[in-house]
Parts: C-alpha cells; structure tokens; sequence
C-alpha cells in the first residue's frame, strides 16, 4: 500500500508545468483543507493520474485566464456510494476549474489508460452539463476512482473523488442508499 501525499503532488505538478510550459503561464490559485492525511493507495496509479493529469492540465490551459486548485475531505457522500457500491470512510476530493481548460473526456480516459485504470462508464443526466466518469483495475475490482467533467458558462470544472477506506466502520451501501 503507498501513501500518497497529494499536497506534494500539487506542488511538484504546479512546479515542473511552470518548468516545461513556453511563453506566459496561467495565474494558478490553489487552497488546500488544513489537515489531510496521506491517502492509502494499492499502486502508484493514484500518484501518477494526479501528476499527469495535473500537468496535462496546466500546460495545455489558456495562458489568460486563472486556474483554481482546490483539496478536501468530504464525508460519506451516500448517493455516489451506494451508486458505485463501495465501502468508504470519507472522500478526497481535487478540483480543478478555470476558463481556460481544455480538458476532454478522451484525454481523461487516456491518462488514466497510462496507470492502469479502464473506464467502466460515463454518465449523465439530461439537461445537466455534467458527465460522471467511473474508473477502475481489472485486478483490484473495488478500488475506483470518479471523474466528474462539468461545463458551465465557459468555465471546466473537474472532479477527482478518491474513496479513502482508512478503516473505520462505514455504512453499507445498500443502508446508505435507503437513507441518502
């Protein structure tokens, strides 16, 4: 199990895109929640999506306009859980938005293809301008990852929810959609 420390993750991304980026370079806001822990990861695939997709992100964006991080603990969210059926304690939750993003369903998909995970499916509502994407391992079935992409008034703003099950008593997801 790898303990990843997504703060440092943030930082080394942010830092060798403001490297390898020509020309001028996007303002880049980030607010990190106070205390969170490493998160305890089966595979280096968490570590390594969140640095190429954190890259991919900064190089390719509008120069012009702002790109907002941001990082923090949400507790059980019971709709998604009992949706997707995995046990967790709580979730991690990276955003990322601005104007000028250029960040598409393909190239999501690509990058999480590099470490590893398949998409097992896209969904969305209509009349919503959000699509939720569920990605998983073959070999370990009930570690996934959430990407959810929404797209509102020229603004991108994009979801990683990473289930964290630190081993503390969670509510079962048949339970937990009774009561969402």
């Amino acid at each position: 199990m790898e303990q990843v420390n997504l703060g440092s993750v943030i930082e080394q991304a942010i830092t060798r895109s403001s490297q390898n980026r020509l020309g001028e370079k996007p303002p880049v806001l980030v607010a990190l929640a106070p205390v969170l822990p490493q998160i305890p990861w089966k595979g280096a695939g968490l570590r390594r999506f969140l640095q190429a997709f954190l890259y991919e992100s900064l190089l390719t964006s509008d120069a012009n306009a702002a790109v907002e991080i941001s990082l923090r603990r949400r507790s059980l969210l019971k709709d998604l859980t009992a949706f997707i059926g995995l046990l967790s304690s709580y979730w991690v939750q990276l955003r990322i938005s601005g104007r000028g993003l250029k960040i598409v369903e393909q190239i999501i998909e690509d990058l999480f293809a590099e470490v590893g995970y398949r998409c097992e499916e896209w969904v969305g509502v209509e009349g919503s301008d959000a699509r939720l994407g569920i990605f998983g391992t073959i070999d370990v079935p009930n570690q996934k990852m959430v990407f959810c992409l929404e797209s509102t008034r020229h603004r991108l703003r994009c979801d990683l929810l990473v289930p964290v099950n630190d081993g503390s008593p969670a509510a079962c997801p048949a339970e937990s959609a009774g009561q969402a």
